[in-house]
């Protein structure tokens, strides 16, 4: 009785070897890598990594992943990512759908949670933490300025491909020791300005992302925003509808005017005159496509 005992464990642990040994040596890493390229090629991006390898007991390992998505006058937008890491919940597989439990290392944090595929579409939940803006290249080409601080938040999205208006969720951001700037407004270099502690929070239904609340401030500056982003099929496509509202500090102004001769200083008030109302705040309208193009600012009449 005590041999056959020992012949069945041994049997059974032969076969947990054997599946191990699957697993880690067997699983198809490179067509779920293909599957995953395809999936962003399809939303209009590129994805490129270095190495994919299985993560014991059910999962993979990427190194050193980069997303890019081309711009109209060339080039492109690149995000890189250090390492990401997958693992698929076998038991999800029951009831008919797949769900993976994610963890990111890049821009100097994090960005950990969970996705799952269902027939209707996909559900989001992410952690970011610790964010440096600052490693984001492209800054300069999309807003025309530099963008630094250490960003963190939530986000929950139930999202549907080929129904944009069936798409709810709400995205939680902070912006920590926010600044901008460096780059030119109106051919003036705008100096770097504190943007403090900066909140966003936008709700998702219906195919729009509507700005529930965006502030500002700090020493240096007041601002608001508000309006909505119109979702598109392909994201990348999607575009910004708002109205920015903002009042400098009287310092900040001064480094401003310091930068350009005495005899401009008429034209530039006249400029600035246009979006400026009579409690100080400058207004302007921004819309136009964020990532396929880039959105236009036209002062908004006071």
């Amino acid at each position: 009785m005590k041999n056959k005992i020992l012949k069945i464990a041994g049997y059974c642990l032969f076969f947990l070897c054997c599946l191990v040994f699957f697993l880690l040596q067997g699983f198809p890493v490179e067509m779920v890598g293909a599957l995953l390229q395809n999936r962003a090629r399809a939303a209009g991006f590129k994805l490129s990594y270095e190495e994919i390898d299985t993560l014991f007991p059910n999962g993979l390992e990427f190194d050193t992943l980069r997303l890019q998505h081309p711009r109209q006058e060339g080039g492109s937008y690149s995000l890189r990512l250090d390492s990401a890491s997958a693992r698929l919940s076998l038991l999800s597989l029951l009831g008919g759908h797949k769900s993976l439990s994610f963890q990111v290392d890049l821009l100097g944090g994090s960005l950990t949670g969970a996705f799952d595929t269902r027939q209707q579409g996909w559900h989001l939940q992410a952690t970011l933490a610790g964010l440096r803006l600052d490693k984001i290249a492209f800054w300069k080409e999309l807003l025309g300025q530099q963008l630094k601080g250490e960003l963190g938040g939530e986000v929950e999205l139930d999202w549907n491909p080929r129904q944009v208006k069936d798409g709810s969720g709400r995205i939680q951001l902070q912006l920590l020791g926010g600044k901008i700037g460096q780059g030119k407004i109106y051919g003036i270099n705008l100096p770097w300005v504190d943007l403090g502690k900066t909140q966003l929070n936008l709700e998702i239904k219906k195919g729009k992302a509507e700005i529930k609340i965006f502030k500002v401030q700090s020493d240096d500056l007041e601002g608001g925003l508000d309006g909505y982003l119109l979702l598109q099929q392909l994201l990348a496509n999607s575009s910004i509808h708002c109205r920015l509202r903002f009042k400098p500090a009287g310092e900040l102004m001064e480094k401003i005017r310091k930068q350009i001769p005495p005899e401009f200083h008429a034209m530039l008030d006249r400029e600035l005159n246009r979006a400026r109302g009579s409690d100080g705040f400058y207004r302007y309208s921004i819309f136009g496509r964020i990532f396929s193009g880039r959105p236009t600012f036209r002062p908004l009449r006071q």
